[in-house]
């Protein structure tokens, strides 16, 4: 084969992250390489993409977002902040100012536990719960939008697969 023919046919060249793959040696090392940098891509773009939206739409964020679901989700009892992080998406060490900053909004607010004193319990206000309650199901509808494009099968495979990853994971703890 010639210079220019296997010019022509060659992959293109990969740069960044994707190059790694790509150096790696062939057999399911590789593949579970370039799952793993698929899944990084993906979840950087798909966070970014709900980052605007929310942005956007509410002049809110994903992080904001995703307090309000998981204090919804805990009702009255609500969540001590330490609960609330390991639930979160949010890094830990931003947690307190975003609390802080949703406090000052309107959007949350914090109580004593009864059982124990030392505890703050965080329970959406009634400005968090109208919030949430519009923002969930834009969230749902840009879910939608963006994985719609892959059949509900492969949905389902994906969020199986997704699972069993995630309880894998969680039980290397």
């Amino acid at each position: 084969m010639s210079g220019d023919l296997k010019q022509k046919h060659a992959r293109p060249r990969l740069v960044g992250i994707e190059s790694l793959s790509d150096r790696a040696p062939d057999g399911d090392s590789k593949n579970s390489l370039r799952a793993w940098l698929y899944l990084l891509k993906c979840a950087k773009r798909l966070e970014q993409e709900m980052s605007d939206r929310f942005r956007e739409q509410f002049q809110s964020s994903l992080s904001r977002f995703d307090v309000l679901a998981h204090l919804d989700l805990a009702g009255e009892k609500g969540l001590s902040t330490s609960q609330l992080a390991g639930r979160l998406l949010a890094s830990k060490g931003n947690i307190t100012r975003l609390l802080d900053r949703m406090a000052q909004d309107g959007l949350l607010e914090r109580r004593g536990d009864d059982a124990d004193r030392r505890v703050n319990k965080i329970r959406l206000s009634a400005g968090g719960a109208e919030l949430f309650a519009r923002m969930a199901p834009a969230h749902e509808k840009w879910s939608h939008e963006i994985l719609g494009s892959t059949g509900s099968g492969d949905r389902d495979t994906l969020v199986t697969l997704l699972r069993q990853l995630r309880d894998h994971l969680e039980s290397r703890r």
